[in-house]
């Protein structure tokens, strides 16, 4: 596995961050605008890490369980986006929303899940010169030490990791975002990125 594991350069990864600047700023945007609520977002974290070192990077979170939503997303760029929220900031979530049953907690969670990443991955596509399409995001609550189970993750061989922190302080809802994508497609964005930096010189 490892002698096959794909890497980015450290211009690759520059660039690829300068774009996901440009699309969180969006996605901010439309989050903030969602829950009437002021949104910030941390710089991203760029890394191609096989399936059992993502694992570790889940084990840091130091939470015993999260409300885990995923989104899937097709087209050149191809993937799967993943958002986690623990129990304290999904509660808070729910005061902020006026929301007190379970069901209509899971659907705000879903609702923020399509909007966050939906808006993030169709931004970062375009800034690419391409398009994605969706299907419909679910929720999991799973204790982290299960999260392998998740048959998101059996999916995967290796994957570029782009993680951040979405934070609305006032609120105190605290949420990590990460975009996973396939072997075939962290091909496809390094040819993309070379092309980009190839119009930089």
């Amino acid at each position: 596995m490892e002698e096959n594991k794909i890497t980015l350069s450290e211009d690759e990864k520059d660039v690829l961050q300068e774009l996901m600047n440009i699309a969180y700023g969006s996605a901010t945007a439309v989050v903030a605008d969602m829950l009437d609520a002021f949104a910030s977002l941390s710089i991203p974290n760029i890394q191609v890490l096989t399936m059992h070192e993502l694992f570790e990077t889940f084990d840091k979170l130091k939470n015993s369980s999260y409300f885990f939503a995923t989104q899937a997303f097709s087209g050149e760029f191809n993937g799967e986006s993943a958002f986690f929220i623990n129990e304290e900031s999904a509660q808070n979530l729910a005061t902020h929303l006026e929301i007190e049953s379970k069901e209509d907690l899971d659907d705000a969670i879903l609702e923020l899940t399509n909007v966050l990443t939906s808006s993030l991955t169709t931004q970062l596509a375009a800034e690419m010169g391409s398009e994605v399409i969706f299907s419909l995001p679910s929720i999991f609550k799973v204790p982290l030490q299960e999260i392998e189970n998740v048959e998101t993750f059996q999916l995967y061989s290796q994957v570029i990791v782009i993680d951040t922190d979405l934070n609305f302080q006032d609120q105190k809802i605290h949420g990590k975002i990460f975009i996973l994508t396939k072997d075939e497609s962290i091909q496809w964005l390094k040819t993309k990125l070379n092309i980009i930096l190839e119009q930089l010189i």
